[in-house]
């Protein structure tokens, strides 16, 4: 009897042991999300993050006119979310877009969403003063650049050895946003860990917010 509850013991401590570890970078995690003031979603309605609370959230920010960071990692986002609907996860997760661009309305985020079938997200945004102390919290920068447009039509500009650049195309303005970080609230409504870069690890982002959930 004896020997079968020392090793019931060992069997739970053991378990206990091969705890799920998060895949992301956890440095500086958990900690409160920062709450968002004075926002609202593409139908104008005046949003918090508190609102998805009981919700795995996964946080990034982006503007609809992106050439090229933002639509790969929301294209990332949606098979993600896809994977996790499949799942039979649909109301157990939401995706948070907050806009680094004022000119992104309620209408234009709307049709942002609908046009992309990005059912699953919500896209929050706001006035200019409001949205810049929600950029600074996350510590986003955010900056507007004056970006070449070559013939071909694709953003690019030439670096000479000393630092200058030639422009051979139409200048346009463009907003740079930095770094691209996805965050990844828990239920409970801590930030957990985050992924950074334009190219996401699908698969650990699946399994992560999978565990989350089931927690």
């Amino acid at each position: 009897m004896k020997k079968a509850l020392s090793f019931l013991i060992i069997l739970i401590f053991s378990l206990s042991s091969m705890a799920y570890t998060l895949q992301g970078s956890v440095k500086g995690y958990p900690k409160k999300v920062i709450e968002v003031q004075n926002l609202v979603n593409e139908e104008g309605k005046p949003t918090k993050l508190s609102d998805f609370k009981g919700k795995v959230v996964i946080l990034y920010f982006g503007f609809t006119h992106c050439k090229h960071v933002c639509p790969t990692v929301t294209a990332s986002l949606k098979r993600i979310s896809d994977a996790l609907v499949e799942k039979g996860l649909k109301d157990k997760f939401q995706i948070v877009f907050i806009t680094v661009d004022p000119k992104d309305t309620p209408e234009v985020l709307k049709q942002y969403k609908e046009s992309r079938g990005l059912d699953t997200f919500t896209f929050l945004t706001g006035k200019e003063s409001d949205l810049k102390k929600v950029w600074k919290a996350y510590g986003i920068e955010v900056k507007e650049k004056e970006m070449c447009m070559e013939d071909h039509g694709e953003h690019h500009h030439h670096e000479g050895h000393k630092g200058h650049h030639e422009c051979h195309g139409a200048k346009e303005k463009t907003i740079v946003h930095t770094p691209v970080v996805t965050f990844i609230i828990d239920k409970s409504g801590k930030i957990v860990e985050d992924f950074k870069g334009i190219y996401l690890p699908e698969d650990k982002m699946i399994q992560d917010i999978e565990y989350l959930i089931k927690k």
